[in-house]
């Protein structure tokens, strides 16, 4: 895209042509999203959660299939939606300190099972939780594993309504739920593990430099640091 020389406001003719292209197809109702995302959809409150990993799914989903929502994208993986379609329905997410965040995906999918299927040896030397952080720092975090990809690349930032925190779990819900007319009495936890220490038990001053440089953009986007 360019202007037209000594005219820096205007631009050139088959620049301006294109914009009317532009346009039209920014009107098209199914016009899909630029990136992929685990959303679950209801058309009968009109919300889509974008489903970040590890931070709250499996309490936010079985509070919803509890209050009997209708539910008509259940638990899809990776997919495209069409942005205009659902320009009217609320969109929400929750997100976790990245530090609190790494742990809690290294104790349940390494320590306590082996989702990303390392060999005996590997096992062995990735519940270590510094060889495993030195792990993730190769990988490319805008792609890989959802339990480990940056959480602002599991999320539409360009058209959240609300976006709630772990660490305020249970007012975040309260207001969710509030917004969309659902009934909430009560948030029974899922997935907590009771005999895990407090993220910054595993992080030295080196680790806590690396997880930052690993999810920097999280950091800065959502307002984290590291506390104990």
């Amino acid at each position: 895209m360019k202007t037209l020389p000594g005219k820096p406001i205007e631009l050139r003719r088959r620049n301006k042509v294109a914009q009317v292209g532009y346009g039209a197809l920014s009107k098209l109702p199914f016009l899909p999203s630029s990136h992929r995302y685990n959303i679950t959809v209801c058309h009968e409150k009109r919300f889509v959660w974008f489903r970040v990993a590890k931070a709250g799914t499996r309490t936010i989903y079985d509070l919803l299939t509890k209050s009997h929502v209708s539910l008509d994208a259940k638990h899809p993986y990776g997919i495209f939606y069409p942005v205009r379609a659902y320009q009217n329905y609320f969109k929400f997410a929750f997100v976790r300190n990245p530090w609190d965040r790494l742990v809690s995906c290294w104790r349940n999918k390494v320590v306590d099972n082996n989702h990303f299927d390392f060999s005996t040896p590997e096992l062995t030397k990735m519940r270590e939780f510094s060889n495993f952080v030195d792990f993730v720092s190769g990988l490319n975090t805008e792609n890989c594993d959802p339990h480990l990809r940056l959480q602002c690349r599991l999320i539409d930032l360009n058209q959240i309504d609300y976006l709630g925190r772990l660490e305020s779990m249970d007012k975040d819900l309260f207001e969710v739920f509030r917004i969309l007319d659902i009934p909430l009495m009560d948030i029974e936890r899922r997935n907590v593990s009771s005999d895990r220490n407090p993220y910054w038990y595993y992080y030295d001053n080196e680790l806590v430099e690396k997880v930052y440089k690993i999810y920097c953009r999280d950091i800065q986007i959502f307002g984290y640091d590291y506390q104990c």
